[in-house]
């Protein structure tokens, strides 16, 4: 494909004034950009995410906001953007991603085998926080969707046949992904292709989203049935909260805090140990790092209870035999 292709970068952005300036920039910076335009889908932002963007949009005419007004969510957000795009190729962004200069050049050259491609985000999600608290050096992990949203080129066609679920509050891509499959469409990763993801939320909106991701997460499992390690790890965290009320009802009350304590310690240490690297010299902020990824993992693992719980109540039946 040429640089004559017309490129749309659709970018989400919800309270990002933070990081949207960079994020465009380093979108209208990219090689071989040739024909494009970036239209950025302002969700519901309370901070100035959307004056920024407005100014941007008057120094370059290719820039265009699509300003929401209340939060929808992800998918709902995605859609609206690519609704509105005009590309034969379509690029999906989130706001809190620095693109590289040949991110387009390699994704448009892989995209000749694939219906869409995309690359890694750097720190992985679920470490931004820990890596921008405590400064350790991430690790590359590869995402557990051949494509996530944050950072994909796609074709035109894509769309024509599947899109985002404007219902999903999360957990849009991974959908996207299996909706794939029916459709006989190839997804893939770009093997070595990186994107820095400087994600800037505070200890307290990390616990928030967590929370919200692992009842994503447990609706992902029982749509598609699929288990990825999270679900083993949650699965775990439920057997040692149920071995802890046991323990708590024999009378054992301390017991039945350290045997989940301990497993969210020991699940906190392997996941601090595979996203960052953890010299020993650094091991004051590594042991930081695992007190307070203890405490997002718990958000995490409660969100997957709160979500098991949710789809019970939901269950054909479930609600006539409360009635009863």
């Amino acid at each position: 494909m040429s640089e004559e292709t017309f490129t749309s970068f659709v970018v989400i952005a919800f309270n990002e004034a933070a990081n949207i300036g960079r994020t465009l920039e380093a979108i209208t910076a990219l090689a071989g950009l040739g024909r494009y335009e970036v239209i950025v889908v302002n969700d519901g932002s309370r901070d100035r995410t959307a004056g920024i963007v407005a100014d941007a949009a008057r120094r370059n005419p290719r820039v265009r906001l699509i300003d929401l007004g209340r939060n929808h969510g992800r998918g709902y957000a995605r859609s609206a953007g690519i609704a509105a795009a005009r590309g034969d190729l379509i690029a999906t962004v989130d706001a809190d991603i620095i693109l590289p200069p040949d991110w387009l050049v390699r994704a448009r050259a892989a995209l000749g085998g694939h219906d869409a491609v995309g690359g890694t985000a750097v720190p992985d999600g679920d470490a931004a926080y820990l890596h921008e608290r405590f400064r350790l050096a991430p690790r590359v992990v590869g995402h557990t969707t051949a494509v996530t949203g944050s950072n994909a080129l796609y074709r035109r066609q894509v769309f024509d046949l599947i899109g985002f679920d404007p219902a999903l509050p999360d957990g849009e891509d991974v959908a996207l992904n299996h909706a794939t499959r029916q459709h006989g469409l190839s997804f893939a990763t770009v093997p070595g292709l990186l994107v820095q993801h400087i994600e800037g939320k505070t200890l307290r909106d990390s616990l928030r989203w967590l929370y919200v991701s692992g009842k994503g997460a447990t609706r992902q499992l029982v749509t598609y049935g699929r288990v990825r390690p999270p679900d083993l790890a949650a699965g775990a965290f439920a057997g040692a909260a149920g071995a802890g009320l046991l323990m708590a009802w024999w009378g054992k009350p301390l017991a039945g805090v350290f045997i989940p304590a301990a497993l969210v310690l020991a699940v906190s240490v392997v996941h601090v140990r595979s996203r960052f690297e953890t010299p020993w010299r650094q091991w004051r902020r590594v042991m930081a790092a695992v007190a307070v990824d203890g405490l997002l993992l718990t958000a995490y693992f409660t969100g997957r209870m709160t979500g098991l719980a949710e789809l019970w109540r939901r269950l054909p039946g479930m609600t006539q035999s409360h009635a009863r």
